[in-house]
């Protein structure tokens, strides 16, 4: 953990025309549960946006929306992006975002908001993500990004998300981070949130969330491991971060999940690209590189072991 003011952190949700309503509604109502969880205002936030009024929702609802000026105290501003985030240019938006970043504060997205950092160039140096539809956008409008297939990113003061309740699980790494695995699990449990995603669609914080109050330890390397998708870290490498012995890490895995942590990892890299495969167009070599293998023979070899046929029959 990492230390707690008394003050609460400040968010800030910048509205674009068209933001996805279920995005911000996500991201909210896991701040407002976790000031129940730890019995005080430990979060506080507000919406605003580039230009006067209420914006409305790609759901087509208008939101209430302060000046940009009225976010000068954040501590975290997230851009809530959504249906034509792409096209969206606010000069005033651009320049505000910047000067927030060079102030040091937490700059990032939701959902498609992704595009609107990336224009303004605080992506440059920094792991992002967006909504899956937009993976391949993304990537041809940015090819010089470190863009990742993935449900969220967290880079030092740079954050995305894929959208929908993706933001719940970002707003949850973050109050894990920041007050421990107790308070995450005791938010996602009032939920539901360890319990509603199917065995393809396990994705970032649910197996870490499942035995965070059993083990925290071993919730902070399940977070690791998803974090590192793309490029798979070394076990000892884990161990050492999370604090404890490469031995210990081993039967930490074993008595819990029930298998090794190499095993673990292999198998959460191989529903990924499951997942990639049924959700993207994106080739099965680029699925590879997104899921730490070597090449899409080499993805190949493993997906026919987990899951009985090869990736291009998985998609069909």
């Amino acid at each position: 953990m990492v230390g707690v003011s008394d003050r609460p952190t400040r968010f800030a949700f910048v509205l674009v025309p068209r933001f996805s309503m279920l995005a911000l509604a996500s991201a909210v109502d896991g701040l407002r549960a976790a000031n129940i969880v730890l019995g005080r205002t430990a979060y506080d936030w507000r919406t605003a946006a580039a230009a006067p009024g209420p914006v409305r929702a790609s759901c087509d609802l208008p939101l209430a929306a302060a000046p940009l000026a009225a976010i000068a105290d954040a501590d975290i501003i997230a851009v809530c992006g959504g249906d034509s985030s792409d096209k969206f240019a606010a000069p005033v938006l651009t320049d505000t975002l910047r000067q927030h970043a060079a102030r040091g504060k937490r700059v990032g997205a939701l959902s498609d908001g992704s595009y609107v950092l990336a224009a303004a160039g605080l992506y440059q140096g920094y792991r992002s993500t967006i909504h899956w539809k937009c993976q391949h956008a993304y990537r041809e409008k940015y090819p010089h990004l470190d863009i990742r297939a993935s449900l969220l990113e967290i880079d030092r003061n740079r954050f995305s998300c894929a959208g929908g309740t993706s933001a719940l699980d970002l707003v949850l790494a973050m109050i894990m981070r920041t007050h421990g695995a107790d308070v995450a699990g005791a938010i996602a449990e009032n939920y539901m949130h360890d319990a509603i995603r199917i065995d393809m669609d396990q994705r970032r914080l649910s197996p870490a969330i499942r035995v965070a109050r059993r083990s925290p330890v071993l919730a902070r390397a399940l977070m690791l491991m998803d974090e590192n998708l793309e490029q798979p870290l070394r076990l000892t490498s884990i161990a050492a971060r999370v604090g404890v012995a490469h031995r210990q890490l081993d039967r930490l895995f074993r008595a819990h999940l029930g298998k090794s942590p190499g095993a673990y990892y292999r198998d959460a890299r191989m529903d990924r690209a499951g997942q990639l495969l049924w959700q993207t167009g994106m080739s099965v070599a680029d699925v590879a590189n997104a899921c730490g293998f070597h090449s899409a023979s080499h993805l190949a070899r493993f997906f026919l072991r987990r899951f009985g046929m090869s990736p291009k029959a998985y998609r069909m």
